[in-house]
């Protein structure tokens, strides 16, 4: 299965890919600072043939993450187009959303609905929420295990201006992840 990452050159670029790859992912990086995460999504949704997982390159998953563990998710929800999955953010010292699955079945639908969000400050988001997700439920977030670590050494300037702008800055405990960050 392939794993798109989306990366704006982090620091753990490396670490994600390795952390995808060990647990048996094909990886395909989208890295590139001047692109913008609507493009990158424009890229993968048009690359794609096939189900497929999409993580930022700030996610080291866990061994459970896998393939395998994916192909089971039907037996949850055999309904379900699109799971979403949580992880530890150390932003936040909190769990939060993270990576995506999703179903080749949804993939038109992705592709005839990016142009919609193109101007969105959370592309992937407004994305999730397409009616073709809602009416029926095939949105779904798995929360029975945490699958990954979110920020660690993360640009604690840029996360700053980026949740200023999404206003989210009071979910985030910066002042810990900085002193995380200088240990």
């Amino acid at each position: 299965m392939k794993a798109f990452v989306t990366s704006i050159g982090e620091p753990t670029t490396d670490l994600c890919l390795w952390s995808l790859q060990r647990n048996g992912f094909e990886t395909v990086l989208l890295e590139d600072p001047s692109t913008s995460l609507w493009e990158k999504l424009k890229t993968i949704y048009e690359m794609a043939e096939d189900d497929f997982v999409r993580v930022d390159a700030d996610i080291i998953i866990n061994r459970r993450f896998t393939p395998t563990m994916l192909s089971w998710l039907p037996i949850k929800n055999s309904d379900c187009w699109w799971w979403q999955f949580i992880c530890f953010d150390i932003l936040k010292l909190d769990i939060t959303h993270s990576m995506a699955y999703t179903k080749k079945i949804a993939i038109p639908f992705l592709r005839s609905n990016i142009n919609r969000v193109m101007n969105s400050n959370r592309p992937e988001t407004e994305m999730s929420r397409i009616q073709e997700f809602h009416n029926p439920r095939r949105f779904d977030t798995y929360t029975d295990e945490i699958m990954g670590l979110h920020g660690y050494k993360a640009d604690i300037e840029r996360a700053k201006k980026q949740k200023h702008i999404r206003n989210q800055q009071g979910l985030y405990d910066f002042e810990m992840a900085e002193r995380l960050n200088k240990l």
